[in-house]
């Protein structure tokens, strides 16, 4: 599941690279290079992988929201 919001591609990925990590995942992409910019991370659980995947997004753009991007 991905979503570009005010120039920046946020990206969560599968259900198998999430269960790598053992935590939800969200990477943080420049909208336009594709450059990696961050990747966030939270020790929460949900019931279904849509579920952590919407958080993903939630929590990216409050991430971009409180101008974080710009560090």
């Amino acid at each position: 599941m991905e979503e570009l919001y005010k120039g920046t591609l946020s990206k969560s990925p599968s259900k198998r690279i999430t269960a790598l990590y053992g935590k939800p995942i969200c990477k943080i992409l420049d909208g336009e290079s594709r450059e990696f910019i961050k990747q966030l991370d939270w020790p929460l659980g949900y019931d279904t992988s849509v579920q952590a995947k919407k958080a993903g997004l939630l929590v990216s753009k409050k991430w971009i929201d409180a101008g974080k991007r710009n560090l």
